[in-house]
């Protein structure tokens, strides 16, 4: 009676690890066929889309700044506050070609802000970089110029989705599959 029971409990087991063993295979095969990637999209919109998206190219024409940080070089007020202000503007740029300088006015004060930063940690490090030339210098908040376009490489090379081939009557956009994140 034993031996039975032991030859029942095997058996099972025995058929239990088949069954097991076939969903592998079977899962095998299945991912052999798969085809993760095509490499391009076919993206199904509402018309409606595009029009939010028009608005919104609309009002980025008109207000092309977003919340920032800059660093606050320089601020006096007086009769020769802007002549001052324009020779240190010169001297900057001379040293630092490569961050925008601007001069604003705020009643009583001329200010010179220097940079556009997305992030105070970013505005930090340039100040750190320039705070023994500029000892009056500080980091401010400030509306910024948007930067280039992430994606790209430069500020010249800019991705146009408009460009996506059209095709068919219901608006179907294939996206080109060399667009793709660097960082």
């Amino acid at each position: 009676m034993l031996f039975l029971e032991r030859n029942v409990y095997f058996s099972k087991k025995i058929s239990a690890l088949k069954i097991k063993y076939g969903i592998i295979v079977v899962m095998c095969l299945l991912s052999i066929c798969c085809h993760a990637q095509d490499g391009f999209l076919i993206l199904n919109q509402d018309e409606r889309i595009d029009a939010l998206i028009g608005k919104q190219r609309e009002i980025h024409a008109k207000d092309s700044t977003i919340d920032g940080f800059r660093v606050q070089i320089f601020m006096e007020s007086g009769n020769d506050a802007v002549q001052h202000a324009e020779k240190v503007k010169e001297d900057f740029a001379g040293q630092y070609p490569s961050v925008p300088v601007y001069l604003s006015f705020g009643q009583p004060y001329y200010r010179l802000r220097a940079g556009d930063f997305r992030t105070r940690l970013e505005a930090e490090k340039f100040y750190y970089e320039i705070k023994n030339i500029y000892r009056n210098a500080f980091v401010t908040g400030d509306r910024i110029n948007l930067p280039y376009n992430v994606l790209c490489g430069n500020k010249d090379e800019m991705i146009n989705f408009d460009e996506g081939k059209v095709s068919g009557e219901d608006n179907n956009i294939v996206i080109p599959d060399d667009i793709y994140y660097e960082e």
